[in-house]
């Protein structure tokens, strides 16, 4: 019984200043996630089948009159996304020894993914041409837009489980604990 409780006070993290910090960033990282995914879901699952059949006279009427206010959360997941998104890889490559070059490739292409989903999702909820262009297949770019969503995290879960070796001058991760 104490071997195993000294093993579990051995896989307790190191709680300094960076751990809240990663902590936080993941945590913001994951909200925001869920807020453009989910508000994407929501689009598609009960908006987008109104709009074929839909004699809403302005655009606002298909999003319930609160296009701006998902306009305005779109930029402010997107932007948490980013920040976030390149605080988490930066830390990564810092704290680990060489990645191999497909860490790399597999990131590049998450990037890529997030950024298409962003513009994407920026333009359905805005009110230029293009956004009226494109809410017109609303259904479609909004399945892209999920499509896009769905690599992402595939990609982002890969990366996650990655092989890597952290740096010696960096303090371990906690250990895993066999049950």
């Amino acid at each position: 019984m104490t071997d195993q409780v000294l093993t579990l006070a051995q896989a307790a993290p190191h709680t300094d200043g960076m751990y809240w910090l990663m902590l936080t960033s993941r945590v913001l990282h994951i909200l925001a996630a869920i807020i453009l995914g989910g508000g994407l879901f929501y689009l598609w699952a009960v908006v987008s089948p109104t709009v074929t059949g839909s004699n809403a006279s302005s655009t606002d009427q298909l999003f319930g009159g609160r296009r701006g206010a998902w306009a305005m959360w779109v930029g402010i997941a997107s932007l948490l996304l980013l920040v976030t998104g390149l605080w988490n890889y930066m830390q990564i490559i810092q704290t680990n020894e060489k990645m191999a070059s497909s860490y790399h490739m597999i990131a590049g292409m998450k990037m890529l993914a997030g950024i298409a989903l962003f513009f994407l999702a920026a333009i359905l909820s805005g009110r230029s041409a293009a956004a009226e262009s494109l809410r017109s297949k609303m259904r479609l770019w909004i399945s892209i837009c999920l499509i896009l969503g769905v690599i992402t995290v595939v990609l982002g879960s890969v990366l996650r489980s990655y092989p890597h070796i952290i740096k010696s001058n960096v303090p371990a991760p906690p250990a895993q604990i066999a049950q």
